[in-house]
């Protein structure tokens, strides 16, 4: 994602892209639905007191496997989609794209790369993260504080959520949500009311691991891409521990924008294999994780 100079000094947002209006595209029998959005709103303020998960008891000796990945297969990807989040559900793939004006939530065939079903959202937000929750879509958007929760069937919006802070990557444990915000810690919310569960920080050999952009929720692991760089680190959930850190770098394809980087997990739980895809490619890789 094209982030402010904030995380990263020397790197400015891309232009805002316009002419894509909001609603619902119906592509393959679906159905426009904007006045939803004006449905319904949790708070995240309330409930239980958040509790934080530290690393402080990680000593810098501890050991991070370095892993690679090994390419099973190829897939055809929009190279026109600037892929913020991607989740594979029963064998369908829902992906959602970032850039203001141009943010959507799809529903796309693994296989062809065909979008299936398509959500605009509105022009004003920059979508962001995705996550797959009990017959439910919910996705981020950057600065706009707010996260809309979709019928993962329909793709329509049923109700949005408020939220502080940036919103970055978002994956679902299956009891929570885990949402980044672009620093080294994740948050825990729950995926009714999207309040404030706790904290994880994320330390790999005792140090802080910032950038954390896409996330993928996998048992008790979280997989997150490193935003700019070809590194997937795997987070152990339960101490915020970097377990892992897997290099992509075969699968950067040659030339593009300095934004069209890596980003975008998705785990078969069929097979223990992973789809990978990046900002504006157009390749989709199925792909398992070794040393």
């Amino acid at each position: 994602m094209t982030r402010r100079p904030r995380v990263l000094p020397g790197l400015l947002l891309a232009a805002a892209l316009l002419g894509c209006s909001t609603g619902t595209v119906p592509i393959a029998g679906t159905t426009t639905d904007d006045a939803a959005f004006a449905g319904s709103s949790a708070s995240v303020h309330g409930g239980t007191t958040p509790s934080v998960t530290t690393g402080a008891s990680v000593r810098p000796g501890d050991t991070v496997e370095r892993l690679t990945v090994d390419v099973l297969e190829r897939l055809p990807h929009d190279p026109e989609a600037f892929t913020e989040g991607l989740v594979l559900v029963d064998g369908a793939l829902y992906e959602s794209t970032g850039l203001q004006g141009r943010s959507s939530v799809r529903r796309v065939d693994p296989a062809t790369g065909a979008v299936l079903q398509r959500h605009d959202l509105p022009p004003t937000v920059f979508g962001e993260g995705l996550a797959a929750h009990d017959g439910r879509l919910v996705v981020l958007t950057w600065t706009s504080g707010v996260a809309y929760d979709l019928d993962r069937a329909t793709l329509r919006p049923r109700s949005q959520f408020r939220y502080d802070g940036e919103g970055w990557g978002l994956c679902s444990t299956g009891r929570e949500l885990i949402q980044g915000d672009g620093s080294n810690r994740l948050t825990r919310r729950d995926p009714v009311t999207f309040a404030v569960l706790g904290t994880i920080e994320v330390l790999e050999a005792g140090r802080p691991v910032e950038r954390l952009n896409e996330l993928e929720c996998v048992g008790t692991d979280i997989y997150a891409n490193v935003w700019l760089s070809t590194d997937v680190v795997r987070i152990d959930a339960a101490s915020g521990r970097v377990t892992a850190r897997i290099d992509a770098s075969a699968l950067q394809p040659a030339g593009g924008g300095p934004d069209d980087v890596l980003n975008g997990i998705a785990h078969d739980p069929r097979d223990g294999t992973f789809l990978l895809t990046g900002k504006r490619w157009d390749t989709l890789y199925r792909v398992r994780f070794r040393r």
